[in-house]
């Protein structure tokens, strides 16, 4: 298992920098990480961190990963598949959300004007720390950076009469991520809440994916060559209600953080 530790990618000054938790080690739930350390580059590219901090609170949380594709997982939860009255694959459903639909922490989440039923998936999100292809379960996890929250918000009734998910998935800002990738993890003991403005929706140990996160590594680059920062959005549990606009949507993981969207009208 790799060292514990929480990463961000910041605005400061002006400029986009890599930062790490100052204090890696905590016994907060949801770490506040007051200081960060800013780091002299891309992490997964031997960025170090120099001996500038600067305080969360002065500085813009981004999305924590860049990465050149996000693939999310259908159903990967029995009770939602149940919830969805649809059957648990076989094997991994998956699909792609295109990078337009990433979104930082706070960001607004647009209901499209086309969209009358919006529902938010919060996930656990595997970041890969290294390009891979045919990638055996057994080696899978030496290919995990660290872990992230995703978002993975959905035009309900798009996808309910379309066949293809591109565009029930694919709006802009339907991926808010963050706010940090925190490294050294295990991701059994991991759970994903979700509130709709501060009232619990979903609760979604990770024991209960259908297909663990070695599987999902394994058949998804054994279609496509993984990358580092790529995202693997590893499904969602039970719990959807629609959202509207005004509503507010926290995704958390313990160990990690929280992600707070509120939902806005698309403008016309």
């Amino acid at each position: 298992m790799s060292v514990k530790n929480r990463f961000y990618r910041i605005e400061f000054e002006g400029a986009v920098h890599w930062a790490q938790a100052a204090e890696p080690e905590t016994d907060e739930l949801y770490p506040s990480d007051n200081q960060l350390h800013l780091l002299s580059g891309d992490p997964l590219s031997g960025g170090e961190p120099n001996d500038r901090l600067v305080d969360r609170a002065s500085v813009e949380l981004l999305v924590p990963c860049t990465p050149t594709k996000i693939i999310g997982v259908a159903r990967n939860f029995a009770a939602h598949a149940e919830e969805r009255e649809r059957a648990v694959p076989l094997e991994p459903l998956i699909f792609l959300k295109p990078l337009t639909t990433l979104t930082p922490t706070g960001a607004q989440i647009v209901n499209p004007s086309a969209c009358e039923h919006l529902n938010y998936e919060g996930e656990l999100a595997v970041v890969i720390s290294k390009e891979g292809h045919l990638i055996s379960e057994a080696a899978s996890m030496n290919h995990v950076w660290g872990y992230t929250v995703i978002n993975d918000v959905t035009a309900r009734d798009i996808q309910n009469r379309e066949e293809a998910f591109v565009r029930a998935k694919g709006y802009d800002t339907f991926a808010p991520v963050g706010p940090c990738v925190a490294t050294g993890l295990d991701p059994l003991s991991l759970i994903v809440e979700t509130h709709v403005n501060n009232e619990l929706q979903q609760h979604g140990p990770l024991t209960q994916l259908v297909h663990p996160i070695p599987k999902l590594i394994a058949f998804i680059s054994s279609i496509m060559t993984l990358y580092p920062g790529d995202i693997i959005a590893t499904g969602t549990p039970k719990g959807m209600i629609p959202v509207r606009p005004g509503d507010t949507v926290d995704v958390s993981v313990a160990g990690i953080g929280r992600i707070s969207n509120p939902v806005v009208a698309q403008e016309n």
